[in-house]
């Protein structure tokens, strides 16, 4: 089910102007039909998920929200001082909810694109050193049993997505199978991780990407990684 701006804004409280702000930052999944966008019913859900978790829960800027997913994966958060890391420690031991983790996390990435690419070109790019999986790039390496299906999603800086676009040939699509999200400070590679041989992001920021997902079984992959993320309290170690 598709919705268009003006419902969507209705549903989520906000004006048409701000619906239009959050399909540019990929925030809701939409296309586009001559003039008009048409909004993906489940991402609106999502969204207002989002902003109801936002009531109790402020969301953390990039810096931080890449911090607390390092330390909840045993990671030291060298970027942050020894004040921040502890005021960190004791945000994530207040046992949030799950749609709270999710909107501390909203700010991890600053835009999201998503182009068409062929298999071939999409193999070698998710072994490209400049791209860090996650979400359903991520499932394997975090043993979710979810099939890719063809699809990616990856991490990168904004200096490298025109080189990748043209390396890859890579085709803007709103319904394509890649996922590119930016990541200007370099937090996606101060927190990575590398297991089995594939480079990944953490948990908790992998877990946030499947839970935006609009497939539901995606999002409940996701969830349960974050609970899982949030149960084991690695942080306090």
């Amino acid at each position: 089910m598709e919705l268009t701006t003006r419902e969507a804004a209705a549903r989520l409280g906000v004006s048409q102007a701000r619906v239009r702000a959050l399909i540019n930052s990929g925030g809701l999944t939409a296309r586009r039909v001559g003039t008009l966008w048409l909004i993906d019913a489940a991402s609106i859900e999502h969204q207002h998920s989002l902003t109801t978790a936002g009531a109790t829960s402020r969301a953390m800027s990039p810096r931080i929200a890449w911090a607390a997913a390092d330390l909840a994966d045993g990671g030291t958060a060298a970027w942050l001082s020894a004040t921040e890391r502890s005021r960190l420690r004791r945000r994530l031991s207040g046992s949030p909810e799950i749609d709270a983790v999710r909107r501390w996390m909203s700010r991890r990435a600053s835009s999201i694109h998503h182009y068409k690419v062929g298999p071939k070109d999409l193999t070698a790019l998710l072994t490209d050193c400049r791209a860090v999986r996650t979400g359903i790039s991520a499932v394997e390496s975090y043993h979710l049993g979810l099939g890719t299906g063809g699809d990616a999603d990856i991490y990168i800086s904004s200096e490298d997505l025109g080189q990748l676009v043209r390396g890859y040939v890579l085709l803007p699509s709103s319904r394509g199978n890649l996922t590119v999200r930016i990541d200007d400070g370099d937090l996606h590679r101060a927190a990575t991780r590398t297991i089995d041989g594939r480079v990944v992001v953490p948990r908790m920021i992998a877990g946030a990407d499947l839970a935006d997902d609009t497939d539901a079984r995606t999002r409940s992959a996701g969830r349960r990684l974050l609970a899982a993320v949030m149960d084991e309290r690695r942080w306090e170690r």
